[in-house]
């Protein structure tokens, strides 16, 4: 029988295979695309960052935050400062504003998770609230309603040469897969089997002696912080953020509906929901007046005829392919071997 360490460390290595190789191909066919795609395709690598971060802490850990709009918004206000008045490369203010926004995740964790269930969830949503009010009024700051021009693109290196368009996509899905990695690795540590037992039963892992607190502060800080870098790269490439950006009847309930329509604690389930709710918008923009019905629809079908997301329904159609792929066994044969 095999280890189950070394079961987990084969899987995570299969994992980690299979979303190399998804790069390459996003990336090749990327290349291929107008400057529109190649935008539609940065936004939803973007937006798959937001989702699969978002899942560790609603999918593996069962909290509902209403709050990562404000913090999606944290990391984006503080790159465009560190960058377009302080001077400071991207590449710099990248992970200073992921770090940043982990902290304020955390804190946040520590006032929220006095709470439960729907409260937690109320809760966090008068954070996001309060945060995007603190956009409107630190003006001097943030510029307020007319927004933050003028922010510094990401520097692009002289060895690639591909258009500033086709780099920006890049950048989104090479984080899609840092994002992706980081959280496969999170869920199959002892963190991550500590926030399954605290969705599935907080009580009995309390009795079990797991450390339930630093369980739910680790998810909440860790998809605090990626966050904050979906947010300082969003930044980078529009070169212009405003308050509208970051609310959480916007950004805040979208998260929730990439992830329960891709399916909650798959993480490839909300790259689906991303790319699928991303997609959707641009492919019936040319009719506006049905984008948000087809959008309602979708949700309505999936929670109703798919509650486990549509991960459930690739998952299922998977095994019953490989179920008829395999040969039928053959009856004389399983005689035989069953004989004495």
């Amino acid at each position: 029988m095999m280890d189950p360490l070394a079961s987990s460390r084969h899987g995570f290595i299969r994992t980690v295979a299979a979303a190399s190789a998804m790069l390459v191909a996003a990336c090749a066919v990327s290349l291929q695309l107008n400057d529109y795609y190649l935008y539609v395709v940065t936004i939803g690598a973007i937006f798959a960052v937001l989702a699969v971060s978002f899942d560790v802490l609603l999918g593996y850990t069962g909290y509902l935050s209403l709050a990562h709009g404000a913090l999606y918004g944290l990391g984006a206000y503080i790159c465009a400062v560190l960058t377009a008045r302080h001077g400071l490369p991207f590449w710099a203010a990248l992970p200073v504003a992921g770090l940043a926004t982990g902290a304020a995740g955390a804190l946040v964790a520590l006032l929220s998770f006095r709470t439960r269930g729907l409260y937690f969830a109320v809760l966090t949503l008068g954070i996001g609230l309060v945060g995007h009010q603190l956009f409107l009024v630190f003006d001097q700051v943030t510029g307020g309603v007319g927004g933050f021009v003028g922010i510094p693109g990401p520097e692009q290196p002289a060895w690639l040469p591909v258009s500033p368009v086709a780099y920006a996509a890049l950048l989104a899905l090479a984080l899609l897969w840092v994002t992706f990695v980081a959280a496969s690795l999170f869920v199959r540590s002892k963190l991550g089997a500590a926030c399954l037992a605290v969705r599935e039963d907080i009580t009995l892992a309390r009795a079990l002696g797991i450390r339930v607190a630093a369980a739910r502060l680790s998810a909440f800080a860790f998809s605090a912080t990626f966050a904050g870098l979906a947010g300082a790269l969003f930044a980078a490439i529009s070169s212009f953020i405003a308050p509208e950006s970051f609310t959480v009847l916007g950004t805040g309930f979208q998260l929730v509906a990439l992830v329960v329509v891709g399916g909650m604690g798959t993480l490839w389930g909300p790259v689906v929901g991303a790319i699928l709710l991303t997609a959707l918008p641009e492919a019936l923009r040319v009719a506006s007046t049905y984008s948000l019905l087809a959008y309602g629809v979708l949700l309505l079908v999936c929670v109703i005829f798919a509650p486990k997301g549509i991960a459930s329904l690739i998952s299922a159609a998977v095994r019953r392919f490989r179920g008829k792929s395999k040969p039928a066994p053959d009856p004389a044969r399983l005689r035989r071997e069953a004989t004495p």
